[in-house]
């Protein structure tokens, strides 16, 4: 079923997240700059509810089941799906959708994201900026992917500094006061250094105050808010300083790219993941706590992207041809899942 035509042979899978939709978007501008082919983007609105998931990723394990629950749940596809030759999608809700898909219709799938007890079988590669306990192939690369935008220009010794902010989480239980705290220290900074000043909200953040906004206001700090649809890689490829709040990992991520000098914002130093060491092993990030948040060093991110996209090509090369991925090659592995 390989398509006759590279026009669209790629499709994105995702729900509008932007920690779930980027990552995909880059992996699959990686493949279309390389090898010219199209993609496409498809939105799953479904909604999967948290005990809806948890049954998916449970009969994973047994995919003759796992097909079936598909059929029953998902009752729409894209119409072209007949003609994709590769799936990308990010999101445990999309992994669930994209993997029914690509096993119902024999398309090579791709997911950006830890597997969290998925079934590896289900999937062709996944993507990753660390290695997981998984048989599928394992593409690691030196942080997730990235839209090439975030490195498209060169850092100037300009004067201007970003916050971008997340939000709270089980493993950064950021307060309100917290975050206006941050805000207060970056302020600080920006007046310090005589920065332009610029504060970027996510859809996580707390709602922040008519005080901490005139704070900000009266210093002549732009405030982004989600609701704005503003490109923020256009406000983070113009600064010099960008801080981050450190649940923030796609943020993260796209700082890194920029070659700034970017800051991690922590909660407690002691508390810290292996993509963090990671980072601050190979001097991408500095990371700092709230209250000594414009302590840092002048110390440029050291990325390089060029590295990020030759590791993804060459592990997706052996299923390249002539400008089309193999399926028939993965024909049979795709009957013995369902065998």
């Amino acid at each position: 079923m390989v398509a006759s035509s590279l026009h669209q042979s790629v499709l994105v899978i995702h729900d509008d997240r932007k920690g779930h939709l980027n990552p995909s978007l880059a992996v699959a501008e990686i493949i279309q700059e390389k090898y010219s082919c199209q993609f496409q983007k498809y939105l799953f609105s479904q909604h999967l509810n948290k005990k809806l998931i948890s049954l998916f990723k449970k009969i994973s394990h047994f995919p003759y089941l796992f097909k079936l629950l598909g059929k029953l749940i998902f009752k729409v596809e894209p119409q072209n799906i007949k003609d994709i030759e590769v799936i990308i999608c990010s999101g445990m809700p999309n992994l669930i959708y994209a993997a029914y898909l690509a096993h119902r219709y024999n398309i090579l799938l791709l997911y950006v994201g830890n597997l969290r007890g998925f079934n590896d079988q289900l999937i062709d590669f996944s993507i990753t900026a660390l290695p997981q306990n998984v048989n599928c192939k394992q593409i690691i690369l030196n942080t997730p992917p990235v839209s090439a935008k975030f490195s498209s220009a060169t850092i100037q010794p300009n004067h201007q500094a970003v916050l971008l902010l997340g939000g709270s989480t089980k493993e950064y239980p950021f307060s309100k006061q917290q975050f206006t705290e941050i805000i207060t220290h970056f302020v600080h900074f920006t007046q310090t250094k005589q920065l332009e000043g610029t504060i970027i909200c996510s859809r996580r953040t707390p709602e922040l105050s008519e005080k901490v906004r005139s704070l900000v206001l009266a210093q002549n700090i732009k405030i982004i808010d989600a609701q704005q649809n503003i490109e923020i890689y256009e406000q983070m490829i113009q600064s010099k300083f960008i801080f981050v709040t450190e649940d923030s990992i796609t943020m993260l991520s796209e700082a890194i790219h920029t070659g700034a000098i970017v800051t991690s914002i922590y909660l407690n130093e002691l508390e810290t993941t292996d993509l963090i060491e990671k980072y601050l092993d190979k001097k991408y990030i500095q990371r700092k706590s709230i209250q000594h948040l414009g302590q840092i060093s002048e110390h440029y991110s050291s990325f390089n992207r060029t590295e990020l996209t030759q590791t993804l090509i060459q592990q997706l090369a052996p299923f390249y041809h002539h400008g089309h991925f193999k399926k028939n090659e993965l024909e049979a592995k795709k009957h013995k899942v369902y065998a």
